[in-house]
């Protein structure tokens, strides 16, 4: 039952924790001393003066902010975010307000931690903070987002937690992607569509039609609301764009050190696209690597300068393919070729060190391995990444690929291939068709170098299959022919 934010206010948790204190003016006490040790550097200290204010009000969104600005600078000088046991010692709030204090100061020393996000998000809901709720709702939401391990349980928290500030939109969001992650659950596919039926009606003003005033609430949140579209829209004007990058660097200009407005103003920089807007990302980029230490900012400059390099990579490769292109148009392309090779692969080495327990950049890794032909190496890193039910059939296509070129391992070949194709919902689909013809190459090469009838007879099997699904794949047809002489040879 919500404490804070509505004009009533009720016992916390199962009733048996103390009603909430509320004191603006104790904890503009707070406040304004955390203000002054903020400035004066000590920012621990700062930190626990927000909370301790907050514990006296909770609703204060500024002051939340002001802890977030606080725990921000903190981290810029202590990376690892350890804090002295008298800061969480000195907390005095009680109740849920107490939970919701613990939760908040984990997070801000923990952003890009999702559990830490959620937990605080959680907290914030079942206070009826709807402010507080909905940024660390909508982080713990980005978070979850990025995580392609993120479970339904994390979405349907979500749900509730946003159900409970009455943020139906993002309660839909949430909902919608834990459906996908259990299309079975009809129970919460219903509770879904409730919440696009609430969003519905807040957005219209029915739900305040009791109230005084409701359809001008809507009128007053406008401008809001279509600064937010503005922001979200795909397909935006360059005009738009140029608004929205001149809005953030305002909110940067205010907010020099927020990590949040940094990442904010990278990725408007990013979406206009231009060349000196990457440029510049890149530098700031580079800048909060140096002063925060969180390699997340070092990877997205990385990845910058790559996708910058593919693009003058095509940009030769259309000159060397020209008419009358050179000798010297090909010599550019090879040599720019190779130095894209070598970027990428250094690039990728440095984010699997950061990110040890990321199959994804593993096997991401071990592509760019086997495209300059360090199979050996490209199949130790696939060998890993194969752990990850979401990437493992895409991730044997590949390691079988390199166990073919390797030479002198159709076998392991044979059977990686075998394991990508194993239960596979759709053979007939462009990875299951994959699967099958680097199958048909294994056993084609099994087939020739033990003169195996059996392998060259399965392999014709899966040639003649392919070939009647789609006739002008690859050069099946070639194969099927060289594989039906091999069989003439065989039996003769």
């Amino acid at each position: 039952m919500a404490i804070f934010g509505k004009k009533t206010a009720a016992p916390a948790g199962d009733g048996n924790d103390p009603k909430p204190t509320f004191s603006p003016q104790k904890a503009k006490a707070f406040w304004d001393h955390a203000r002054v040790v903020h400035e004066s550097g000590n920012h621990e200290y700062a930190m626990q003066l927000w909370l301790n204010g907050l514990g006296w009000d909770p609703t204060n969104f500024d002051s939340l902010k002001g802890f977030l600005r606080s725990a921000d600078a903190f981290l810029q000088e202590n990376p690892k975010g350890r804090l002295s046991k008298d800061t969480k010692s000195g907390l005095t709030a009680k109740g849920d307000v107490r939970k919701f204090i613990d939760s908040l100061l984990d997070y801000g020393i923990k952003k890009m931690d999702g559990a830490a996000a959620l937990k605080a998000a959680e907290s914030a809901s079942k206070i009826g903070l709807r402010d507080a709720g909905l940024l660390l709702g909508q982080h713990a939401l980005a978070l979850a987002n990025e995580n392609e391990k993120s479970k339904k349980d994390t979405y349907v928290r979500l749900l509730d937690a946003f159900e409970r500030i009455e943020a139906y939109d993002l309660a839909a969001q949430a909902g919608n992607i834990a459906t996908q992650l259990d299309p079975t659950d009809g129970q919460l596919q219903n509770r879904v569509r409730n919440m696009l039926a609430q969003n519905t009606m807040s957005k219209g003003g029915f739900d305040e039609s009791g109230e005084e005033g409701g359809f001008r609430k809507n009128i007053r949140d406008a401008d809001k609301q279509a600064q937010l579209e503005q922001e979200d829209s795909v397909a935006k004007s360059g005009t738009v764009k140029d608004q929205i990058i001149a809005r953030v660097e305002a909110e940067l200009n205010e907010r020099p050190d927020d990590l949040p407005t940094i990442s904010k103003y990278v990725k408007a920089l990013l979406d206009r696209g231009k060349n000196a807007d990457e440029l510049k990302a890149m530098s700031i980029l580079g800048k909060a690597f140096k002063e925060t230490g969180q390699f997340r900012f070092r990877k997205t400059a990385g990845e910058i300068q790559v996708r910058r390099a593919e693009r003058q990579v095509e940009k030769l490769r259309k000159l060397a393919n020209a008419d009358g292109a050179g000798a010297e148009a090909t010599e550019k392309l090879e040599s720019s070729e190779k130095a894209l090779a070598k970027m990428k692969l250094e690039e990728l080495k440095l984010q699997v060190e950061n990110y040890p327990t990321d199959l994804t950049l593993k096997f991401a890794l071990g592509k760019v391995l086997a495209g300059i032909n360090e199979h050996d190496a490209a199949i130790e890193q696939f060998q890993q990444a194969q752990d990850d039910a979401k990437i493992r059939r895409n991730v044997q296509l590949e390691m079988g690929r390199s166990f073919l070129s390797l030479g002198g391992w159709d076998d392991a070949a044979v059977g990686t291939f075998r394991a990508g194709l194993d239960g596979i919902a759709d053979d007939a689909s462009v990875l299951g068709m994959d699967l099958r013809y680097g199958l048909l190459c294994a056993l084609q090469a099994k087939a020739t170098n033990e003169q195996s009838a059996d392998a060259a007879e399965e392999a014709d099997r899966i040639a003649a299959g392919i070939a009647m699904q789609k006739f002008n794949y690859k050069d099946v047809r070639e194969r099927r022919e060289q594989i039906k002489a091999m069989l003439a040879e065989l039996k003769a």
